[in-house]
C-alpha cells in the first residue's frame, strides 16, 4: 500500500512541476516550483487519505514516511 501510494506521490509531483505558474514576485526558479509541487500533491494526495508527511525519496524506488492519523 505504502509503496502503491509513494509512486502516486511522486508522479504527482512531476506532472505538477510540469505545469504550475508561480505567484507575481515569488523567484521563477525550479526549487520554487518544486516546493509549490510538493505542497499540491500533499494536499491531494496525503490530506485526503488523513495521512501526514514526515519524509519522502523520489529518487530510485519511491520511499514515502507518514504519520498515523490520530483517531
Amino acid at each position: 500500500m505504502k509503496e502503491k501510494q509513494a509512486a502516486r506521490f511522486c508522479k504527482c509531483i512531476e506532472s505538477v512541476k510540469k505545469t504550475i505558474k508561480l505567484r507575481p514576485g515569488q523567484p521563477k526558479t525550479k526549487d520554487a516550483k518544486e516546493s509549490a509541487a510538493i505542497a499540491i500533491c500533499v494536499k491531494s494526495v496525503l490530506q485526503t487519505r488523513r495521512r501526514t508527511l514526515k519524509k519522502f525519496k523520489c529518487r530510485g524506488k519511491a520511499k514515502l514516511t507518514t504519520q498515523e492519523p490520530i483517531e
